[in-house]
Order: structure tokens, then sequence, then C-alpha cells
């Protein structure tokens, strides 16, 4: 009796196929493929991979409104404040055909760590400094030249950083998050279930997240995935992926070149193509798409 228990979940989808309701069995659990990509159950494609990377191959011209789209967690933060932001949100609202997806896992980093620290981290930073700079210029005035690198460096995070406090910086977050709720759809995976996964490609290196001490940016990364392989469930047409990030550690990319591993496991997953692209490129892409194709009716 046991035997034929262990036998049963390769049998029933052999003779459900016959009987024509396979699609039902698919759905049944929706992350045991998505497991088995992250676990190496199944192969991928990583030797093909890592050559086009180090051929520096570019994937041929694809219509920006096809391509699925991910949002990680500092672009959205800096989407706040960014000069083409009016362009993004009409572009989302509007032309974008391709699944839009968010990243569960990216919702409560941004307001834990990076809407609620960095409200007040570039201004005590620069407090912090003007009382240390006047304390060293009493002891040595040869620190002067210390100060203005030191001073400069804080300059530039309060302009990258500061904004957070400013109150239109608010709403404009209120706004992108209004358009998200409309277009964007939320994808999260069980994570008691994937928590061994984590702990196994922390410690073999696998990308992306072992250059941090947690997990939030394998469960940003499965999130994503799972998001795409829902969307690919239910129908929705994509050949290529995006994430959008400004994440510059080597385990997403180095030098503007994904990194390999994540490339083969979308194509693994979803049969597409994958590439991460700043926030930059990603306006500048829209951008172009809007003066391709005139404005929107």
């Amino acid at each position: 009796m046991n035997n034929l228990f262990r036998r049963l979940p390769k049998f029933l989808p052999k003779q459900l196929k016959k009987s024509g309701v396979t699609e039902m069995v698919a759905s049944s659990d929706e992350f045991a493929v998505l497991e088995d990509v992250l676990d190496r159950r199944v192969p991928i494609d990583s030797l093909n991979t890592l050559k086009l990377a180090l051929q520096g191959k570019k994937f041929g011209e694809r219509k920006l409104d096809e391509i699925a789209i991910g949002i990680d967690a500092n672009v959205f933060l800096k989407l706040s404040n960014h000069t083409r932001l009016t362009d993004i949100i009409d572009y989302f609202g509007a032309r974008h055909k391709a699944s839009l997806i968010i990243p569960g896992q990216i919702i409560q980093e941004f307001w834990n760590n990076q809407f609620a620290a960095l409200q007040s981290v570039s201004v005590s930073l620069k407090k912090n400094f003007e009382s240390f700079n006047a304390d060293m210029q009493r002891v040595d005035s040869r620190f002067g030249e210390f100060s203005e690198k030191f001073s400069s460096l804080a300059e530039e995070m309060a302009s990258d950083f500061g904004y957070v406090r400013d109150a239109k910086t608010v709403a404009n977050l209120a706004s992108i998050c209004e358009m998200l709720a409309a277009k964007a759809k939320v994808s999260y995976v069980p994570r008691a279930r994937f928590q061994s996964i984590a702990r196994h490609r922390k410690r073999t290196k696998t990308p992306p997240g072992f250059k941090d001490d947690l997990d939030g940016d394998f469960y940003v990364w499965a999130d994503f995935l799972s998001g795409l392989s829902k969307a690919k469930g239910v129908g929705e047409a994509f050949e290529h992926c995006v994430l959008v990030t400004d994440d510059k550690k080597p385990d997403w990319s180095i030098g503007g070149s994904t990194h390999p591993i994540l490339v083969a496991e979308v194509l693994s997953l979803v049969g597409s193509t994958f590439e991460i692209w700043g926030l930059d490129r990603f306006a500048r892409e829209i951008v172009s798409f809007i003066d391709a194709t005139g404005a929107a009716e």
C-alpha cells in the first residue's frame, strides 16, 4: 500500500493528461517548479549564459511594453524624486501591456530599511560630522583637506537620500503606490517553505544575496520569479524580463552585465531572457519608447 501512495504523484498526472484535465493538476502546487529551479533539482543552462555574458552579447531589440518588469526597493524609493517620474507613471498607467511585478519582499524592505531609516540618517550624519570637524580643526589644522572631501560626500548623501523628508516626495510616493495598485501584481513565496533553499544558496554563494547577512535579496528574487511563473501560467505573453534595481553588488550584476546564474534561472523557469537595468536606463527606455510611438491617446 505504501508503494502505491509513493507512486501516485507520478501516476496521476499521466492519467489526468489522458482525460484532458492536466492544467488543473499543474496549478495544485504553484511553487514546486520554482523550488526545483532554485534548488537545482532541474538543470539550468548556466554554462551557455556564462559564455554569453563573457562575450558581452546583448539581447535583440524588444518593445518595452512587451517586457515583463519587476521593481526593487531601492528603485521604489528613488522613483519619487526622479526627473522622469511623470513619464514613468504615465507609461505604466496607459502603455505597458506585459506583466508588472512587485516582489512582496520589497514592500517591507522599503518601509523598514529605506523610508524609515533614511529619513534621518543623512541629516544626523551631517550634524555628527560638523561636530567632529570642529573638534578636529582645533586639534590639527591639516585636517582641513580631509574635511572638504568628507563634507562633499555628506552633501552627496543628503542629495541622494535627504529628499525623503520632503512632503512632496511623500505625495509622489503615494501616487506611485496608487498607480502600482492598479497595474501591478504583488507576488510572495512562502517564507518557511523556501527557508532551507535560501540557507543552502547563501552557503554556496548562489546569487543573489550572498553579499548580505540576511536573506532579503533571495526573497526579492524568489518573489519576482514566482510572479513571472504565475503570469506565464495564466497565459500572459512575454519573451524578455527586466528587474529594475540600483543595487550595485556583484551578486546581481557586474559592469552592466547581469549575473549569468540569474539569467539561467529565468530561462529555465519561464523560457524568457532576462536583464537587470538601473533606474536611469529604465527611464531612458521609457522616453525612447514615448518618442518612437507618440503621445498616449
